[in-house]
Order: C-alpha cells, then structure tokens, then sequence
C-alpha cells in the first residue's frame, strides 16, 4: 500500500548558454564544468547507487533546452574531460605540498578519492555523455524528467509579444525530443514566472503541469480547497502546483537552512585565491584573473577564522539533517491528513539543481540520504510527479495569479530600472526579424536560401539575448558586466546580420558577405532545426 503523502522532489537545471570553441580556456565556460563536476554527475552516480542497492523512490529533474544543447555539445563535453584531469592534476601537486599539514592533507585524500571516481564513472560508465544516463534512469524508475522554457525568458516580460514566448515554446519541445525522443509533458516556467492566460498558450504545445510559487496558487481564483498541498486545474485544462515554504526554508535559507552548518564545507575560499599563479599553471589562470579550481579546505565558520573542512563529520551530520527533513514532512502530512477528504498529501518540494552540490557540497549526499529515509516511512514516499499531476481533487478550476520564486515574489528582479535599457533593443531585434520573415515570404531570389540562414542566426541571437540570466546577474551586481556585454553582444549580432542580409538583397550580390554570419553559426549553434520553427 502506497504512503499517504508524497514528497515530490523537484530540481531544476539551468546555466546560462557559454560556448566559446574558439578559445582553449575560457572563463565563463568554468560554470558549465562547476555545475557538471559538482552537480549533474555526482545526482547520476548516486541515483546508480540508489538504484543498485534498490531504494525506492524517483527524483523529478527539470532541464532548460539551452543547457540541453550544451550537455549535447561536443566541444563542450571535451572541454569539461580535460577539465577533470586538471583537477586531478592539481590535487597530486596538493597532495604534495600538504604532506606536513595533515589536517588538510585528509581533505585532498577525500577529495583525490572523489576525483578519480567522478572520472572512472564519467569515463567508464558514461562514456563523457550525459543525457544518454538520464534516459537511462528515467527508464529503470529513478528520475522523471521534464523540461523548461527554451533559453530561460521571464515570460512576464514578453506577454505582449506571444510570438515570441511560441517560438520559446517551439524550442522547448523540440530541444526534449531530440534529447529524449518523446514529447515533454512538465514544464519548468523560468524563475516561475506566471501571468493570467499563459497556460492557454502552454495548452497549445501540449505540456500537462507545471509549477508555481507559493502564492500564485494560493490567491488564485477561487481559492483551492487544499492549497499547495495538491495540484489545481486551471482554465485551459492544465495542472499546477505550489511551493510548499516549510520544506523550502529548511533547505534555502541563509540564516536557518541546512546548508549553512559550521560544519558544512565553506563555498566561498577556493584555493585559487590561495596559491600563486605560477603553481596554478595557466589552466586556473584567465589573464591575470584566478579560475576557481573547485578545492576548498574550509568550514563555515566565522566570517575570518575558517577552520579546516571535516568531510567525514559532514557526511555525518548530513544523514542528521535528511532524517529531519523527510521527519518534518512527515509531520506536516499527519497534521494535514485529517482535512483532505481521503486525498493523499502531495508536497512540492522544488530547488535549482545547482544548489546540491555546487553551492551545497554535500547536497547530494542529503538527497540519498533523504531517500533511504523515506524508504522505511509509512507516511510518505519519493514520488514522480507523474503520479500526482494529472487530476485535481476538488474538482474546481483555478485561475492563478502573476507571480514568480524570485525576490519580492512578482517581477522586480527582471523589470526594473536596471533592466528597462534591453527590452526596447528586444523590440528592435523584433521589428527586425518580422521584416526579414515578409522579405523571405514574398522573394523567389535565388538568395532565399541565404536569407533563410541569416534569419535562423538572427533568431538564435534573439532567443539568447531574452535569457532571464542577464537581468539576475545585473540586478544582484554578480557578473554585471558580463551579462550586459552579452545582451549587447546579441543585440549588435542581430543588426548586423540584418544588415548583411539586406545589403545581399539590395545590392543583388552573387558573392555577398557571409564571414559573420559562418562565425556565429559556429559559435552561437544551439538549436540546429530552429529554421523549421520560423
């Protein structure tokens, strides 16, 4: 007999679209290896674990169609490869300088033994690709996968222009299937941003469910009956479900969250800001800019007087805090049960992957952890949400509200003052894009061909400059610079595309320019059917 609740795990994967094959190092390229080392392998190898040892249970994991791409990407993968062995590299050398020292000496031995077996399972097991594991998973029962919105747009921000949130859309279905050969049926909204009759436009591409904050369920209209403890239908028939807070802070929160135990490794003193550039080597080094290099031998512990990392006691402490968590939730379950009219108790649990083990070292040790809990629990179960979204239990509809997960619960983060500057350069690349469509409509040059590959490379630079990264990054002053230089840098790529394209046309060249538009399909060559979608 199944449990009476449902802990429905949700982890969201999403880094912003960095490929530069041009260059052997570069820096913003360390977040797709970061999220891969620290992260996307070490779920996989302990999902193997738990399916091996046969602990129950399935973990929902959402993908955004930009970070498919660069999971897919040859370059990329070869990068991050190469990257494992530096790390590797740079342990031995660790292991050499801290033979005196052995309390950081035991942190390099657990960290070496960790490394060679990222690599033996990434090498041996996975053969260095990624998605062909998490099909594999989903088909023995461990992971459900689900997908979010193309290149990651706020989509509040874009309601007045539903051609552009379709053509997201389009991408989003597209990029799944290609990676998994099926068609989605969850979707992710970015930031879970919502707006009033945006699941009549999710309705159109075919997604069933799909998640919200907190609030945007339960000031919806009419009011649910049982809150976010079990999904609402909406108007255009779709299902949803809201944040459950309990859960949330208990894992988030800076002051109270588990991740900020003394005990717990210390995210922020990388030993590149530690060593010398020349013992780094140029691989850790982007100019004269240290790269982090993932080794960190300290604790959370005052904000001056680190004390030195103790893997095995937080290994220890993370078994402490799973036990609670799944307690706590169970819990929350009994006290409910009473009030559910014989409806189980469904609670929605939702995380950016990259917090368990990225930003959370021990992270994914607290999600096994949590799964070999909740296996010996009467109460609740690790459940798919397969399994839960496909019926409302009071039977009503419910319109939800605007609403997002991010700071102030609506959309200030991404438009604001800061921000305001990119959204006419949008509307531009828009204007654009709709009179190269009516040129390629009307034409039957010879050129077409040419003109329909300048108009798919103006759309992959659109898509990329709508990212809701750029305006995150810019509001919370992290990477700021970066982020406007890489809306700039769309921005300018469209015209000038544009530009070219319309000097072929206008002055009838049977050689035209097509240098930048050859360099951007190589660089910028996410979305490789995307010309089928315009």
């Amino acid at each position: 007999m199944s449990a009476p609740g449902k802990i429905h795990l949700l982890l969201h994967a999403h880094l912003p679209f960095v490929r530069e094959p041009e260059y052997d190092r570069f820096l913003e390229e360390n977040w797709f290896f970061e999220a891969m080392s620290e992260t996307y392998l070490p779920l996989v190898q302990m999902l193997w674990r738990l399916e091996e040892r046969g602990v129950p249970g399935t973990l929902n994991l959402s993908i955004s169609s930009v970070l498919l791409a660069m999971l897919t990407d040859e370059v990329l993968l070869q990068k991050f490869t190469r990257h494992l062995h530096k790390q590797l590299e740079l342990l031995e050398k660790e292991k050499v300088r801290l033979q005196d020292d052995s309390a950081r000496l035991d942190v390099v031995n657990f960290y070496y033994r960790r490394q060679t077996s990222l690599i033996d399972h990434w090498e041996k097991v996975c053969h260095g690709k990624i998605v062909p594991m998490l099909k594999l998973l989903e088909e023995r029962g461990k992971l459900t996968l689900l997908t979010c919105v193309g290149t990651h747009p706020f989509l509040p921000a874009y309601q007045s222009d539903v051609d552009a949130i379709r053509l997201q859309l389009g991408i989003t279905v597209r990029a799944f299937e290609s990676a998994f050969g099926k068609r989605p049926k969850g979707l992710w909204l970015p930031e879970c941003g919502y707006f009033d009759g945006l699941d009549s436009i999710l309705a159109e591409f075919g997604f069933e469910y799909f998640f919200l904050e907190t609030h945007g369920v339960l000031l919806a209209k009419p009011a649910p009956k049982y809150g976010v403890f079990a999904p609402i239908k909406t108007p255009a028939g779709l299902y949803c479900m809201g944040r459950e807070q309990s859960s949330s802070m208990e894992v988030w929160s800076r002051k109270t969250g588990y991740p900020g135990h003394p005990e717990y490794r210390e995210f922020f003193k990388d030993i590149a800001t530690e060593r010398d550039p020349e013992y780094l080597g140029d691989y850790f080094m982007a100019g004269d800019t240290p790269i982090e290099t993932g080794l960190k031998y300290y604790r959370i512990t005052g904000s001056e007087d680190k004390q030195v990392y103790r893997p095995w006691n937080a290994l220890r402490l993370v078994e402490d805090h799973a036990r609670l968590f799944v307690a706590n939730r169970e819990v929350t379950v009994t006290d409910l049960l009473p009030n559910m009219d014989g409806n189980k108790v469904s609670i929605l649990c939702p995380y950016d992957a990259e917090l368990f083990g990225h930003w959370w070292f021990e992270g994914p040790m607290f999600i096994e952890k949590m799964f070999e809990r909740a296996a010996s629990s009467n109460v609740v179960e690790m459940a798919s949400l397969e399994s839960t979204m496909h019926e409302s239990p009071d039977g009503g509809t419910h319109a939800p509200i605007f609403s997002s997960w991010g700071e102030g619960g609506f959309g200030e983060v991404w438009m604001n003052d800061e921000v305001s500057w990119a959204y006419p350069l949008f509307f531009r690349m828009r204007a654009m894009m709709n009179e190269m469509k009516l040129r390629i409509d009307n034409s039957k040059s010879a050129q077409n061909q040419l003109q329909k590959r300048f108009y798919a490379q103006m759309a992959r630079e659109l898509v990329l400059f709508q990212a809701s990264d750029w305006a995150f990054m810019i509001h919370n002053k992290s990477a700021a610079d970066y982020a406007k230089s890489r809306q700039n840098g769309h921005y300018k790529n469209v015209c000038a595309l544009y530009a070219a394209a319309t000097a072929a046309v206008v002055m009838s060249r049977k050689h035209p320019d097509t240098s930048l538009l050859a360099s951007l399909e190589k660089k910028d060559n996410l979305f490789p059917w995307i010309s089928e979608l315009l």
